[in-house]
Formats: C-alpha cells, structure tokens, sequence
C-alpha cells in the first residue's frame, strides 16, 4: 500500500540503526576462528631460525667445553702409555704400528717424558729415526728440563747425538745443569782417557762417534772452520793400530773440545 510508510526493501532510518547495533553486538558475542598456521608461517619461520641456531651453538659449546674438560679417551690414553712403554722397551714393531695408527708422538707423561726421551735415553737409533719422521719433537723437554738430547748424551749414546742434531735439535738447548754436547763429550773422553778395560775396536768406535757428534754440532753453531780439524782426527784414527795411536787421538779431542767449551764461554762473555 502506497500509505504504508514504504516497502519492506526500503529501511527507514530508525530501522538501519537498530541493524548496525545488532549486528555489532552478534560481533562481540561470537568466538573468533583460530588463524591458518600456513598463513602465519612467514611470521614463525624467522624465531624459529633463530631459536635453531642459538640452540646448535649452545650445544656445540657444550660439547666443546666437555671435550676440554675431558680430554682424551681412556683408549687413546692407553695407546698413548703403549706408545712410550714401546719405546721404553726398544719395541720397534709396536712404535711403528702406533705411530701408524695415528698415536701423537710427542704425548708425554706425568713427568714430562715422550717416547723420544726413553728412545734417546736407551740408545735406539731405529725407534729414535721412527719417532722423528713422525714428528716427535727433538727440543721438548722433560719435567727436569732436559731435551731427549742431553739424555743420549747423559747415557753415553753418542749416536743417538748425532742423529738428534740432524733431525732439528737445538744445539743451544740447556739442561738444568747449563751443559751442552760438548761437555758431555768431555767427560765420555775423560772416561776413555781413564784406560778401562775396553778393546781397542770398541774404543776407536766411541771416539769415532764423538767426532761424528762434534762435527754435526759445531756445523749447527755455524763454526765450520773446525771440518778440517775434525776430518783429520777421524783419518788419523782409521789409520790407528795400537792403544798408544788411538790414546793420541783420544788426547787430541779431548784438547779439542776444551779449547772449544773455552771458546764458547768466551762468547757468551761478549754478548753479555
């Protein structure tokens, strides 16, 4: 009816307002839908890296400070000791395995000793020559300070010397004591001088071996004007025949190595 106040479709005024807050409050009332995780992913994925990594790096930190806490396993601790026991016992065949293996040369013990130092001490050039080619440290020193050279020198292994000083030995390496190879090659000469019963071929070894060691270490100190002296004294001895010859000989080095301890103390003198 056209005197009705308008159709059904046409709201009045009154009738739009009461439809906006109805609606509003049906809003309010309804509980709101949890939101698509995938839709969010771009917002999660950035604190989830992050969360990863500081998680990683904590645990490899851990595992970091735990190893050096822990250090070496009981079985590498045990082929460690193998190693030095080896060497100890002048059995070759277990150091060269070892070393094969991969078992550090220069781990030393409770008293500072590697297996270089037992090698060195007992006079096994093999072992010494093995240890050396995988790289055994020829300067370390023991819990008195003493290099695996001064212990060849201390037990008379006069070739063990001369094998240290080529394979990297410092030549102004001091025991505790402050000697060096060329005291000890005059007191292994004093001892020769002395005339024990020995055989003429064992003593024209020895003195042998001491101008071998002399040479290859006054040619470390860079003193190489002794050569010539040095070689003369070796040819001298090849030619020896009897005690008296080769006491000669023994006399000469033993002058020749005083005149060189002289020589060294001179210089220290200087450069003080």
């Amino acid at each position: 009816m056209e005197g009705g106040g308008g159709s059904a479709g046409d709201p009045s005024p009154a009738s739009a307002n009461m439809f906006s807050l109805t609606g509003l409050g049906a809003a309010l009332r309804a509980v709101p839908e949890a939101p698509d995780p995938a839709s969010l992913h771009y917002l999660q994925l950035p604190w989830q890296c992050e969360h990863r990594v500081c998680k990683l790096v904590g645990r490899r930190r851990k595992a970091a400070r735990l190893h050096r806490k822990v250090g070496p396993t009981g079985k590498e601790i045990h082929a460690l000791k193998r190693l030095r026991e080896a060497a100890n016992s002048n059995d070759l065949e277990t150091v060269q395995q070892l070393l094969e293996d991969g078992v550090d040369p220069c781990a030393a013990d409770d008293k500072g000793r590697t297996a270089l130092h037992f090698a060195s001490c007992n006079g096994n050039d093999s072992i010494v020559h093995l240890l050396l080619d995988h790289g055994a440290n020829p300067n370390q020193r023991d819990g008195l300070g003493n290099t695996p050279l001064h212990l060849a020198a201390c037990t008379n292994h006069v070739p063990i010397i001369t094998t240290l000083l080529r394979g990297g030995a410092r030549v102004d390496a001091l025991d505790r004591a402050g000697r060096t190879p060329l005291h000890l090659a005059k007191s292994k000469l004093n001892i020769l001088q002395e005339g024990l019963s020995q055989s003429l071929e064992a003593v024209c070894l020895e003195v042998k071996q001491i101008i071998q060691m002399l040479r290859e270490y006054l040619e470390r100190l860079g003193r190489h004007e002794h050569r010539e002296q040095l070689d003369d004294l070796c040819s001298r001895l090849q030619k020896t025949s009897t005690k008296e010859q080769v006491d000669e000989v023994t006399d000469l080095l033993a002058s020749f190595t005083s005149l060189s301890l002289q020589k060294q103390k001179i210089e220290k003198r200087t450069c003080l």
